[in-house]
C-alpha cells in the first residue's frame, strides 16, 4: 500500500473514537484538509482546500467545541503498531522524548493564554510574547538492521497553562491557595502526568507491558518533582548542572552502632565539573548514531550516586560526554565546545544504551520544528476553551499518523517512492516531512486525474463567486482535487 492508502487505513481504526459516522467522516474530511492545505494552517483554509467554502462551516468548527471526543485516543494506533517497529527482543526499552514548547498567539482572550519568554529573541535583550504552553511526549523509532536516525511520534501534546495570578487586593487566603495550587499547574507536574498515562497506555498493549519505558528530558525536567514521581517501570535520562553536589552510597553501618539519627548520604562525590577534569577516571569510547552517521563519543561514566532532589531511595548513574569540537569547514566556527552531563535513574543500564536514548532526544526538536512552520500547529482562531486544546491536538495527531504512515509503508530509508529532490539539497537518508506532505498531494492528485484531458465551465460556482477572468475554462485536475478529498472520507466508510 502506499501513503494515502496506509494512512486512510490507520484513520478508519479511529472510527470509535467518535460519537457518530458524520463526526468521524467530517474528522477526516478535514483532516485531509489541514495536511494538504497552504498556510495560513485554519480552519477556513481547510474548507477552502476541500471546496466546501460555498456551504455552512459551522459543524466544523462544532468539532472542536461541542462534540464529545478525546484527544489522546487519536494515538492510540501508535501504540498498537509498536509491536511491528520495536526490536523483537522483549528487554529492549521503548525510547521516549518529553519536552514543552510555546506556540504564540496575539490574542489577550484566548483561554490559556499566558506571557511567557519569548524563545527567539536575543540572549542579551529577553522578550515576552503571548503563547500557548504544550507539554509533548513522542516515542523514538529506530531502525533495526543499521544504524539511523530515528523517528519521534508525538503520542501526547497536553496544554499547561499556568494557574491565574489573584489580584493585588486579594485576601489572604486567595494568595495562600495560589502558593499551595501553583507547583500543581508547573511543566514538570504536567509532563509527569503526561509520562504517567504514557506508561498505562504501554501497560495495556502485550507487546509492550513488561518493556522499560525509557524517557529523556532536558534540564527543566531534571529535578526532584520529576525524578520523585516517575511511573513504576520507568527509567528517566536527563541533564544536570555542571556543580552539582552527588554523593557516595552510604557505607553499611557498624556493629554495635549508638543511638542518634542515621546518616541518609555518604561522602561526597566530586561534581560533574570535577569528574571532567578528573584523569583517574579513565575515558571510554562509545559507538552512536548522530549527525548522519555512527561515531565513538568519549566519555566517563561513574556510579552509583545520589542526589538530594531525587532522595536516597533513587541511585543515579552520572556520565559525562567530552565536547567533540569540529569545524563545518576550514576557517569556520568552532561547534560542540561544551560538555554534557547527563544522569540515569537506572545506574545498571548499558552505556551505549544510555548515550544513544539521549542523543535521539533531539528528534523531539525536530517535531516541534515541522508542527510549527510545515503544519501550523496551534495557528486556528479558535476561542471556545473546549477547542483551543483540542484543535493543536488534533493537528498533533494528524502529524503522528502521517509518519507512522511512512514507516509502515516505506520504512525508514528515502526510497524511489518519493518526489526527486530538488537539485539544491543534497542526499537525504530519511524523508522529510515536506517529502511526505508532497507525496501525499501527488497521491491524491494521481486518483483525481482523468484518462483523457477535460474542461470543467464556471457554471460549476454560484452565481455570485463567479470568475472576473475572461477566461471561463478551468482544468479539471485543479477542481477535481477537493472532490477527491472529499471522496476518501466516503471511502473509509466502506
Amino acid at each position: 500500500m502506499n501513503l494515502l492508502e496506509t494512512f486512510d487505513r490507520l484513520f478508519q481504526s479511529l472510527r470509535s473514537v467518535f460519537p457518530q459516522e458524520r463526526t468521524f467522516q467530517r474528522a477526516y474530511r478535514l483532516g485531509l484538509g489541514l495536511l494538504t492545505g497552504h498556510a495560513p494552517h485554519l480552519t477556513s483554509t481547510a474548507l477552502c482546500t476541500l471546496g466546501r467554502q460555498f456551504g455552512d462551516w459551522s459543524a466544523e468548527y462544532r468539532l472542536f467545541s461541542r462534540s464529545p471526543w478525546q484527544p489522546r485516543q487519536l494515538f492510540t494506533p501508535v501504540f498498537e503498531h509498536l509491536r511491528e517497529l520495536l526490536p523483537p527482543s522483549p528487554s529492549a526499552p521503548v525510547l521516549a522524548a518529553l519536552d514543552d514548547t510555546l506556540c504564540k498567539k496575539t490574542g489577550r482572550h484566548i483561554p490559556g493564554v499566558t506571557t511567557a519568554r519569548d524563545p527567539h529573541s536575543l540572549p542579551f535583550h529577553v522578550n515576552l510574547c503571548r503563547g500557548l504552553r504544550f507539554v509533548q511526549v513522542s516515542l523514538l523509532i529506530a531502525p533495526q538492521d543499521s544504524p539511523g536516525p530515528a523517528r519521534a511520534l508525538p503520542v501526547r501534546f497536553e496544554l499547561a497553562p499556568p494557574l491565574p495570578k489573584p489580584k493585588k487586593d486579594a485576601p489572604p487566603a486567595a494568595w495562600e491557595s495560589y502558593r499551595q495550587q501553583k507547583k500543581m499547574h508547573s511543566l514538570p507536574q504536567v509532563g509527569v502526568a503526561a509520562l504517567r498515562d504514557v506508561r498505562q497506555t504501554l501497560d495495556q498493549q502485550p507487546a509492550t507491558q513488561a518493556r522499560i519505558l525509557l524517557v529523556s528530558g532536558d534540564g527543566s525536567y531534571t529535578n526532584g518533582r520529576v525524578l520523585r514521581q516517575l511511573p513504576p517501570r520507568t527509567t528517566f535520562i536527563g541533564r544536570i548542572r555542571k556543580d552539582a553536589r552527588l554523593s557516595f552510597p552510604l557505607p553499611p553501618p557498624p556493629a554495635g552502632q549508638g543511638r542518634g539519627r542515621r546518616k541518609r548520604y555518604g561522602s561526597p562525590a566530586p561534581t560533574p565539573q570535577q569528574v571532567l577534569h578528573d584523569d583517574s577516571i579513565p575515558w571510554q569510547k562509545i559507538p552512536c548514531f548522530a549527525a548522519g552517521q555512527e561515531r565513538e563519543m568519549p566519555l566517563k561514566s561513574l556510579g552509583p550516586l545520589y542526589w538530594r532532589k531525587s532522595g536516597p531511595e533513587l541511585p543515579l548513574r552520572l556520565l559525562v560526554i567530552k565536547p567533540l569540537g569540529y569545524r563545518l569547514r576550514q576557517g569556520s566556527k568552532l561547534l560542540y565546545r561544551e560538555p554534557a552531563f547527563l544522569i540515569c535513574t537506572d545506574p545498571q543500564l548499558d552505556l551505549k544504551t544510555f548515550l544513544q536514548a539521549y542523543v535521539y532526544r533531539w528528534e523531539i526538536e525536530c517535531n516541534y520544528r515541522d508542527e510549527k512552520s510545515l503544519l501550523g500547529v496551534a495557528q486556528g482562531q479558535v476561542r471556545h476553551p473546549q477547542a483551543v486544546p483540542r484543535l493543536p491536538q488534533f493537528q498533533v495527531a494528524l502529524y503522528s499518523l502521517l509518519l507512522l504512515a511512512s514507516l509502515l509503508a516505506y520504512g525508514f530509508q528515502r526510497t524511489a517512492a518519493y518526489l526527486p529532490l530538488p537539485k539544491w539539497r543534497r542526499q537525504s537518508i530519511r524523508p522529510s516531512l515536506l517529502d511526505l506532505l508532497n507525496l501525499l498531494r501527488q497521491q491524491i492528485t494521481a486518483r483525481a486525474l482523468p484518462a483523457e484531458p477535460q474542461i470543467i465551465s464556471t457554471t460549476s460556482f454560484p452565481p455570485s463567486h463567479q470568475p472576473r477572468s475572461s477566461r471561463n475554462y478551468l482544468p479539471l485536475p485543479r477542481s477535481s482535487i477537493p472532490l477527491e478529498l472529499n471522496r476518501c472520507a466516503v471511502l473509509a466508510t466502506n
